[in-house]
């Protein structure tokens, strides 16, 4: 009767530490290596080793999967200026073939983009020239007021120099409209040397 009571009892003993050793069939085990390059194996591993990368094995001890660990701030916040730039450049470039489809769709051939150039550079140059000689009539007048005798009256200098200081201030504001023209005629120049670039690179094929 003892002998019987014992074999049991060993059988047990004999197989509780094979069930803690080997995983169960089809359960992932994680696995990382922290800081100090010790190993950690099971569910705690991630927490064990911080933002270490995690390895996924099957019952085998097979890889399976691996995480990757978080991204630190500076990672994230350099991903996120990425897609900024990135999202950025793409509308920069939707817009720019955008804007080539539009000059296939307005000048047919390269002589219409030349005479559209010609025509609007003519009239800008034209007005230019008008504005220039209008400023030269007061630059003429300002000039005959400045020759006039200073009156002794004083009533009547203080009106002469009132209309010296009109008519400068008249030529200042012309000298600037003449400015700005110059150089809304120079961007005019070129945006059609652009359009003319592009129209033969786009018909080059």
């Amino acid at each position: 009767m003892p002998n019987l009571n014992l074999q049991p009892v060993r059988l047990v003993l004999f197989l509780l530490p094979a069930f803690l050793v080997f995983p169960v069939a089809g359960y992932p085990i994680s696995k990382c290596q922290d800081e100090n390059g010790k190993w950690h194996y099971g569910d705690n591993a991630a927490s064990v080793c911080g933002n270490a990368r995690i390895t996924i094995m099957d019952d085998r001890g097979r890889k399976v999967d691996e995480v990757a660990p978080p991204m630190t701030v500076e990672e994230f916040n350099a991903l996120e200026a990425e897609e900024i730039r990135k999202a950025a450049e793409d509308k920069l470039e939707a817009k720019r073939q955008q804007e080539r489809r539009r000059i296939l769709a307005i000048y047919p051939r390269e002589e219409s983009i030349i005479r559209a150039r010609d025509e609007r550079l003519k009239g800008m140059d034209n007005n230019i020239r008008v504005q220039e000689e209008l400023m030269d009539d007061m630059r003429l007048d300002l000039k005959a007021l400045e020759a006039k005798k200073v009156p002794a009256d004083a009533t009547a200098k203080m009106k002469l120099e009132s209309r010296k200081k009109l008519q400068q201030a008249n030529i200042d504001e012309y000298h600037q409209a003449i400015t700005r023209l110059r150089r809304e005629r120079e961007q005019a120049a070129q945006k059609y040397d652009r359009i003319l670039r592009e129209f033969r690179e786009l018909t080059a094929e």
